[in-house]
């Protein structure tokens, strides 16, 4: 091996000279002249721990089976500065200490078969502050570490931590650490690889959990996961594919919503239009009921095993019946209407029979008043159907069950009087109540005959 002569971590004369002038010139220029000279410091010692560390694991990689065999689970061979020189994996010039006056000690255990677990720590000299170590151990990257004043019994680095008692070794706060691990002869540390190793797919491969620190993970491709995925915010994708069910508060859907099942609703709900305020729902085991009471249109067919209204029923063409009736036959309640082969059938007395003829009787003269200028008021119940006839002077008002069916005004000639009276009709049911008012509003009554009631009785 070729000899090295190290001239790294050195300045010129001039230059340390102008420094000199310049820190004495600046206030707290000493200040940042010790800091300048630290980091040259810090700079040498990395420096130099790479370069025992490089040698380090040459020797191991072409003596693996030797070390191997002479190490232990808890003693560890050991492999000095001296050794690395001799078998020229450092040059000779090479110091066995660093810039502190520390001393350079290769551990090597073996944790399992074929194994070698190796770390590169100093000793003795003087104690590097907390700092220096620190700055250290990130210069030479990720296989650098220390022994820290808050916890001596480890070395530990950016993503490793070993126990010092593994080692048989106690170096103190303020020393440095290399990390080497070996299997089958390869170096084999116990941190993330970037790249892929060929032979080695562990080395690409967490081995405990990993713990983001509340950073991102960028440009990632396919994630391929077994256990459960956990987040306290939100989650953004384009197509997501479930096997199994999907929980959530709320299902805001943007688009379209298919199902290949049924659209089940738990509790007393169902469907709701937020826009017009309506839609479908259940609140017994019944009835499927229109909230806010919406009407419910179709251009097609409804179809039931019973229709029942509340209140009128109307239709825009005929009323068909499909079901058959037999005249004569008894049914119940009266009032069905059924039909048989030759027209319409209805349920008079508990018989279907067909309908009969209107006998239309002679008018018969319920109210006769004079004619004068007094408002006059008839009001009668009728005890069959009747056609309610009134006529008279000045303006009329017909009214069944209390709403007005009708008016009407008489007409005058020149002289302001009567010439020919109004005249008003109704059709009243059996049961109900009509009222007939008359108000007169002309000076004379010329040829009227005064307010008049007529009730024409049906059947």
């Amino acid at each position: 091996m070729n000899n090295l002569k190290l001239s790294r971590g050195f300045i010129s004369i001039e230059l340390m000279i102008a420094l000199i002038v310049i820190a004495i010139a600046t206030t707290g220029g000493i200040s940042v002249l010790m800091s300048y000279l630290d980091g040259l410091n810090e700079q040498h010692a990395a420096q130099q721990q790479q370069q025992v560390a490089k040698a380090a694991e040459k020797y191991l990689k072409d003596n693996f089976s030797t070390v191997l065999a002479s190490a232990g689970a808890t003693a560890p061979a050991v492999i000095t500065v001296p050794m690395l020189r001799n078998t020229r994996y450092l040059p000779a010039g090479f110091r066995d200490t660093n810039i502190y006056g520390q001393q350079y000690q290769v551990l090597a255990r073996k944790p399992a078969a074929n194994q070698l677990e190796t770390l590169i720590v100093t000793t003795g000299g003087q104690v590097a502050s907390e700092l220096s170590i620190r700055r250290i151990a990130q210069l030479m990257g990720a296989t650098g570490g220390y022994i820290s004043k808050t916890n001596t019994s480890v070395a530990q680095g950016a993503a490793w931590q070993v126990a010092l008692s593994n080692f048989g070794s106690a170096p103190g706060a303020g020393h440095l650490a290399t990390a080497l691990f070996f299997q089958d002869g390869a170096i084999a540390n116990e941190y993330l690889y970037r790249n892929a190793v060929p032979g080695h797919p562990e080395l690409n491969r967490m081995n405990t959990a990993l713990n983001m620190g509340g950073n991102n993970i960028a440009a990632a491709g396919a994630v391929t996961a077994s256990g459960n995925i956990t987040t306290s915010a939100d989650i953004s994708a384009r197509n997501v594919t479930a096997t199994g069910t999907v929980k959530a508060g709320t299902a805001d859907v943007a688009g379209e919503t298919y199902t290949g099942g049924w659209f089940r609703t738990r509790g007393n709900s169902g469907w709701y239009n937020e826009r017009w305020d309506g839609g479908w729902y259940m609140s017994d085991s019944t009835w499927v009921r229109s909230w806010m009471n919406k009407n419910v249109y179709t251009g097609g067919e409804l179809r039931g095993g019973k229709l029942s209204s509340e209140g009128r029923t109307t239709v825009g063409e005929y009323l068909q019946i499909n079901g058959l009736a037999a005249e004569n036959a008894g049914c119940a309640p009266n009032g069905l209407v059924g039909r048989d082969n030759s027209g319409p059938l209805f349920c008079t007395d508990g018989l279907w029979k067909r309908p009969s003829g209107v006998n239309i009787a002679t008018p018969v003269v319920l109210a006769q008043y004079p004619a004068d200028n007094r408002p006059r008021t008839h009001c009668q119940a009728v005890s069959r159907d009747a056609l309610i006839n009134g006529s008279g002077p000045g303006v009329l008002r017909l009214e069944v069950d209390g709403v007005i069916v009708g008016q009407a005004r008489s007409t005058a000639g020149r002289k302001a009087d009567v010439v020919e009276d109004a005249s008003i009709s109704a059709m009243v049911k059996a049961g109900h109540r009509f009222c007939l008012y008359s108000t007169v509003v002309l000076a004379g009554f010329g040829n009227s005959a005064g307010m008049r009631v007529t009730a024409t009785y049906l059947n």
